[in-house]
């Protein structure tokens, strides 16, 4: 009977083995969820700042232009820019951007 309490012994601490290595390996895999999340979120967090950078720019843009839409001055440029208006007795002259004559040469 000696042999046979080994064994089960043996059984046992063989058995215990496995469960603690399967509990090593799912702390190891959740460790590594984790970790990645992190990256994940580190990454996702320098792109939103980058973002919130870039519109906070924007923002200051606007700003400016909005302090500008009241000034007549400016009201004028943009229906001459945006809109072709002109004054009475002007002429408007459209110019074609392509260099036609360049490629008669």
């Amino acid at each position: 009977m000696g042999a046979r309490q080994r064994r089960k012994k043996k059984f046992r601490v063989n058995k215990l083995r496995l469960v603690l290595i399967a509990v090593i390996i799912v702390l190891i895999v959740a460790m590594g969820l984790s970790i990645k999340n992190v990256m994940d979120l580190r990454q996702e967090q320098a792109q939103l700042k980058q973002t919130n950078s870039s519109l906070k720019d924007r923002k200051v843009q606007l700003e400016t232009e909005l302090k500008n839409v009241n000034n007549l001055n400016y009201i004028e440029e943009q229906a001459r820019i945006q809109l072709k208006l002109i004054k009475p007795g002007e002429v408007l002259y459209v110019l074609d951007d392509d260099d036609s004559g360049d490629k008669d040469k």
